[in-house]
């Protein structure tokens, strides 16, 4: 793949080796979560091979951020640049990781060179929203649950919802929640600029945490849910999450009791957007955009 990099006669180098990069991912106690983590730094690797990257956790997840930079100045590495793996900007971004990563970065005599903002809005989370949308409604007709849906963890060849026409859709969309008023309205946003490219018969955003409705609200106006051309027939639940970790098991069992209390309609629950080469490549962008700037102001 041809690299991201202008050559080095466009810009002043600060430094006369490639950059490395501290990559941060939030961190979860499952480990499927965390492997899709290592697998977007992967795909990050392919976008640009001459660059080194740390993969790291903010916690839950080894290995910390301590040992990512710990293993960073070991391998010679005087300046990083961290890219925080994360959807919004709220504490993690402003304070957290930044922090952490100043203590340990001063420890071991690593120079940081800035930190990336966070995806928000991107044409590209967007996209993929839509396609992990588009995975559990194919075509107007339920062709299969790829990965587990219908709060189930494993599909069956029996399952009611295949090939079946999903109707008037409903769509809840559940974020991970923060104290961040910003963050809150960026994700009721995300959700808005996602239903127009949909054929909805109603949408709506909760939160796990921090914000209203809480997902549990969310699930229950799910249930009742009308529009304007009668009550809804499928109700996607669709978690904007990164990876999967404890909040996609909560949804999971979630989902059981909806389909207990309202056997009426179909519920789907989507896959969370997961390590994708068009995310790696945006995270790759960012960080070669702050590079750049570096080298031009040294």
């Amino acid at each position: 793949m041809t690299s991201l990099l202008p050559p080095p006669s466009q810009a002043a180098s600060s430094s006369s080796i490639d950059p490395a990069v501290l990559v941060v991912g939030h961190g979860t106690r499952k480990q499927s979560g965390a492997d899709q983590l290592l697998q977007l730094v992967e795909q990050m690797r392919l976008c640009e091979p001459g660059w080194r990257f740390y993969e790291s956790f903010l916690e839950l997840a080894e290995p910390t951020i301590e040992e990512a930079i710990e293993k960073a100045a070991g391998d010679g590495v005087q300046s990083l640049i961290v890219v925080p793996v994360l959807l919004f900007t709220a504490a993690h971004a402003k304070s957290d990781i930044p922090d952490a990563v100043a203590e340990s970065a001063q420890k071991h005599g690593v120079t940081i060179l800035g930190q990336t903002s966070s995806l928000g809005t991107a044409e590209r989370v967007i996209d993929l929203s839509n396609h992990r949308f588009a995975e559990v409604t194919r075509l107007g007709q339920f062709d299969g649950c790829p990965l587990g849906h219908c709060s189930r963890v494993e599909c069956k060849s029996g399952c009611s919802i295949r090939g079946k026409d999903p109707g008037r859709i409903g769509l809840a969309m559940v974020g991970r929640g923060t104290s961040d008023i910003d963050a809150l309205n960026h994700m009721r946003g995300l959700t808005e600029c996602c239903a127009l490219s949909r054929s909805l018969q109603w949408s709506q955003t909760g939160f796990f945490a921090g914000g209203a409705p809480h997902v549990d609200e969310l699930l229950e106006q799910a249930g009742c849910a009308s529009g304007p051309e009668g009550p809804c027939d499928t109700i996607v639940i669709q978690p904007h999450l990164l990876f999967e970790g404890e909040l996609m098991d909560q949804l999971r069992n979630k989902l059981k009791a909806c389909e207990e209390k309202y056997p009426d309609r179909r519920w789907v629950l989507a896959r969370t957007l997961g390590a994708d080469p068009g995310l790696a490549k945006v995270f790759v962008e960012m960080a070669m955009e702050l590079w750049n700037h570096s080298r031009v102001g040294s």
